[in-house]
């Protein structure tokens, strides 16, 4: 079986270096002290990114600069397979951006935007391996991802506690 640990961004995994509440520079990010060594823990995992990303409809970013974002955390942590990111307030429009940088627009009219479980079922949907629900677990530090959680049905650990833990 194969298990998947979907993870928050922003507040989860990754910081501005500016101190900037939103990261509205691609190159404004780094990685928070203790996810590199955490993830040494989920080798054996599919590690998915799950971010909303309303900057691009409050204009604070481009959709270019938000995939170019995406990217330098791709490479930031090389055992990501992919991040999908809802860049609407109503939750419509998302793209899920893969590590060779092929980017896909996820299908229009579900709601992707957390705390909808719609970025984390399309994932499950759209992985070929079969998953159990006790195989997946999401990882975040605001309560809309532990609601995104709760209504997927998957076990959900805070931020801090899995950094440190």
């Amino acid at each position: 079986m194969t298990k998947i640990l979907f993870l928050d961004l922003d507040g989860t995994v990754r910081r501005t270096v500016s101190g900037q509440t939103f990261i509205n520079d691609p190159n404004d990010q780094e990685l928070i002290p203790g996810v590199a060594d955490t993830l040494n823990n989920y080798l054996s995992w599919v590690v998915a990114g799950v971010t909303n990303q309303a900057g691009v409809a409050a204009k604070k970013k481009t959709l270019e600069s938000c995939i170019e974002e995406q990217k330098i955390t791709l490479l930031q942590v090389p055992q990501m397979h992919s991040i999908s990111f809802c860049i609407d307030f109503e939750g419509n429009q998302a793209y899920r951006l893969y590590r060779d940088g092929t980017l896909k627009q996820l299908p229009y009219g579900r709601n992707y935007r957390k705390p909808s479980p719609g970025m984390l079922s399309q994932f499950i949907e759209d992985f070929i391996c079969p998953v159990m629900l006790d195989d997946l677990l999401m990882v975040g530090d605001r309560i809309e991802d532990e609601q995104c959680a709760i209504a997927s049905g998957i076990d959900f650990i805070w931020a801090e506690e899995w950094r440190n833990g």
